[in-house]
């Protein structure tokens, strides 16, 4: 990434003068979502101490500074601020640090001489940011613009190496910045509250009545947040309209237009071409298409893989997640899962108590255990892997599916394995049925195990036919009976439709 670097660090700060050494100073550009804020590395040392008699505390440690004012987040956070004659300026480096100070000291002084060498012009109404890194000759910062709601830097500098993600305009990038700023807020809310106006709490109330709207009557929506955590919300915004802010409601609603903004860039929102249902692919992908994969896994697993992929697919639509569509297809999954462990088990247990017949045979059983024992082994993986991922977060569920998002296959291998566990139990019924009317033809004769096995398959064709009567006109009856199968599995065609 470019940085602005100068041929000087600051070493000390005595008597009120910073002083420097030939050591290359680095301004590094970074964006509000970028910072170390939930990453540092914790390290606490308490202590016991002596508290004197009376009621009069020990002075702050920033008594003596009047250039910096602490505040702490609503979070716990503690940040210091201080006004400077061109900007404001906020950090969370623990100003109550001596050494702490001088480096800040020191970035201040660095960005003030690059503003005046390259005759920058800061708008009155910005604020900067600034972070120490671990090396002392370099910190991160990044300027906001209160009045114009943006975040901007004092070079030049792409998108892509602010990790910001592809634009399609300038007015798509201005959504980016937007959303910025409000991350920016939402860290920083306690010193600036008297400045933003309660209009923003009206505004937020009208976006999200609409789009708590727009989920009640879609199924398909792009809005973020479902029309039960909307009416949650909003109740919560309607308790502030018409008040002033403070810090925490500030930080709170800072944070959901943060969410709305993020959204909107997602979407493509006011753009020519915007994302108006989730399943709308915006952009050409990639030709996955493997049939001969398919064709194998599909008809191996009663055709199971073809639903997981449509939804997979659907799920990870313009590599975007809906943090309750995820938790509605991992539910389900888990309990699929479950159920075909459970019933599984009895299954392969009668299987094999069947052998101590006097003319069973154990070789006839021993297909339905293996399928029975598959199911069970990898239904169990699959609960274990994916225990508690129903209540994920959105982010946590777009990194586990791009992670199991082939380059070639897509989410086809993911579609196979998550089929394993109820196709194999599945199979094991038939290999079961199979096994009891061959042991019954030893007692009964092979012609009356035919007719058992003729009566079976009319009692499942019959079953196909009444669960789906009104769609089919195929003329072999594999055929109807594979698209019946698949009508009970979900008809792909209609799994996008809206409400």
């Amino acid at each position: 990434m470019p940085c602005i670097q100068h041929p000087l660090a600051l070493t000390s700060y005595v008597g009120g003068t910073v002083q420097f050494s030939e050591t290359e100073e680095v301004l590094r550009p970074i964006t509000s979502v970028a910072t170390a804020r939930y990453g540092k590395l914790t390290s606490i040392s308490s202590y016991h101490t002596v508290i004197p008699p009376g009621s009069i505390s020990s002075p702050s440690t920033l008594d003596v500074h009047t250039t910096w004012n602490s505040y702490p987040h609503p979070e716990g956070q503690l940040y210091f601020h201080r006004k400077l004659p061109n900007y404001d300026v906020v950090t969370e480096a623990n100003i109550y640090r001596q050494e702490t100070e001088n480096r800040v000291t020191g970035c201040l002084k660095l960005i003030d001489d690059t503003i005046f060498q390259q005759q920058i012009i800061v708008p009155p109404s910005s604020e900067l940011f600034i972070e120490l890194d671990e090396s002392p000759f370099s910190c991160a910062y990044y300027f906001v613009n209160h009045d114009a709601r943006r975040i901007f830097w004092l070079e030049q500098i792409t998108t892509e190496l602010l990790d910001m993600g592809t634009i399609v305009s300038d007015s798509h990038l201005d959504t980016a910045f937007q959303r910025l700023y409000w991350v920016h807020v939402e860290f920083f809310p306690m010193h600036m509250y008297r400045q933003v106006s309660p209009q923003v709490v009206d505004d937020l109330i009208g976006v999200m009545s609409h789009g708590a709207a727009d989920r009640l009557t879609s199924r398909s929506s792009t809005f973020p947040y479902t029309a039960e955590k909307c009416s949650q919300l909003l109740q919560l915004l309607s308790l502030q309209r018409g008040r002033a802010l403070d810090g925490h409601t500030l930080c709170f609603v800072a944070r959901l237009w943060g969410a709305i903004e993020n959204q909107r860039f997602m979407t493509y929102h006011g753009q020519e071409h915007a994302q108006l249902d989730r399943l709308q692919i915006m952009a050409p992908e990639e030709d996955k298409d493997h049939q001969w994969v398919k064709s194998i896994a599909n008809p191996a697993l009663w055709g199971i893989p073809d639903r997981y992929f449509l939804e997979l697919h659907d799920l990870f639509a313009n590599e975007q997640v809906f943090v309750d569509q995820w938790q509605i297809f991992m539910t389900a999954c888990i309990s699929e899962w479950h159920t075909a462990v459970v019933w599984t088990f009895p299954i392969m247990m009668v299987t094999i108590l069947s052998c101590l017949l006097s003319r069973a045979s154990l070789s006839s059983a021993l297909p339905s255990v293996l399928s029975a024992s598959g199911s069970l082994a990898t239904g169990s993986i699959l609960l274990l892997k994916h225990h508690g991922l129903e209540d994920a977060t959105a982010s946590f569920a777009a990194r586990y599916l791009r992670a199991a998002k082939s380059r070639t296959t897509g989410m086809l291998p993911s579609a196979i394995v998550f089929s394993l566990p109820k196709a194999l139990y599945l199979w094991s019924i038939v290999f079961m049925v199979l096994h009891f009317l061959l042991l019954a033809s030893h007692v009964v004769g092979g012609l009356a195990m035919f007719g058992g096995a003729c009566f079976l398959l009319v009692l499942v064709w019959a079953a196909l036919y009444v669960t789906s009567p009104d769609e089919y006109d195929q003329s072999s009856l594999l055929s109807k009976i594979l698209c019946r199968w698949h009508s009970i599995q979900g008809d792909p065609q209609g799994a996008g439709s809206s409400v």
